[in-house]
């Protein structure tokens, strides 16, 4: 179940008892510190928006195009710009599936474009002019473009002809969607994407998404065959911004990886009773002022170096993902 969260004019007080007694949050942060903490930032976090992504990139390759030549019609470029019920591994973080039927909507309402290169001055179709076809049958979204009879157009045929472009890739919105845990806990959650709003088509030089590497899976084990904490900490939280709902495991996976962190942050520690009013001075004369100090073997920060490296944590477990 998710964390509570403030209700419309419940304030400050009446959201941290409802909070702290909360079941699931006595059941996933026993410690009343933690439990605290974690309700003071769901406060603190109640006026700021989802952080849903609102484009998403994905590509396949022009093994599924033709480049149609017939007679005096002009050239077409046809083929499936989606697959249906096909898995793909996005970004080593989760697996990937569209549902038949998710573009039924968009394709029916929506102005959709298609581009060279995703470039908005180069556009070689749109389905409002019919010269972007857009339907779905039982294997995906099949797309038919008419490029325009202009220098950009020309060369988006020749150079598809060529094969010096040989991928196609598209823009769009996740409307609906569903997540489903594995048994494994060692496989990645599956996202089926069930409503698509789709802005556009494009063939690309380069795919803004390629499929996952081994190098990019390996960095979620340790050499003992485990799971990195930390990393998949990160791929949690990456998966959570993208729609996935949390359970209490995995929540709890997050606040492992903080703790891990924890000795980044540690306050300062003095060998005397008063502590002194600036921070330590070095003196060789070179500004030490983001180095750790070391005073009976305790390492630890100025105040602005804590928040700074506060901060790289946050960005580090948020890190934002090629391809967005």
């Amino acid at each position: 179940m998710p964390m509570p969260k403030p209700k419309k004019n419940e304030d400050q007080d009446e959201f941290m008892d409802r909070c702290m007694g909360d079941d699931v949050m006595v059941e996933d942060f026993p410690d009343e510190k933690q439990r605290f903490a974690v309700c003071q930032q769901q406060w603190k976090d109640k006026d700021k928006k989802a952080m849903k992504p609102d484009r998403e990139l994905r590509y396949l390759s022009f093994d599924n195009w033709e480049l149609r030549e017939d007679g005096d019609k002009p050239p077409r470029l046809v083929g499936y710009a989606s697959v249906f019920n096909q898995e793909a591994e996005i970004f080593g973080l989760w697996r990937e599936m569209v549902a038949p039927g998710a573009f039924k909507k968009t394709i029916a309402e929506n102005d959709i474009r298609a581009l060279w290169n995703h470039n908005t001055d180069l556009v070689l179709g749109r389905n409002k002019a019919k010269t972007l076809q857009l339907s779905e049958d039982k294997h995906g979204l099949n797309a038919e473009i008419t490029p325009p009879d202009t220098q950009a157009g020309r060369d988006a045929v020749t150079s598809i002809n060529r094969g010096d472009v040989s991928q196609m890739s598209i823009a769009f919105q996740t409307i609906k969607q569903e997540w489903q845990e594995p048994e494994n806990k060692k496989d990645l959650p599956l996202r089926i994407l069930k409503e698509i709003k789709l802005f556009e088509v494009s063939p690309v030089t380069f795919p803004a998404f390629e499929s996952t590497n081994i190098q990019t899976r390996s960095g979620l084990y340790l050499p003992d065959g485990e799971i990195d904490p930390l990393e998949e900490a990160r791929r949690l939280m990456r998966c959570a911004e993208w729609g996935l709902n949390l359970t209490a495991e995995q929540r709890q996976i997050i606040a492992a990886a903080v703790e891990l962190y924890k000795p980044f942050l540690l306050e300062p520690v003095y060998s005397h009773s008063d502590e002194p009013e600036t921070e330590p001075e070095v003196a060789d004369g070179n500004d030490h002022s983001s180095e750790p100090v070391f005073l009976h073997d305790e390492a630890f920060y100025s105040a602005i170096e804590r928040e700074r490296r506060l901060d790289q944590i946050r960005q580090t477990i948020m890190a934002e993902t090629p391809g967005r």
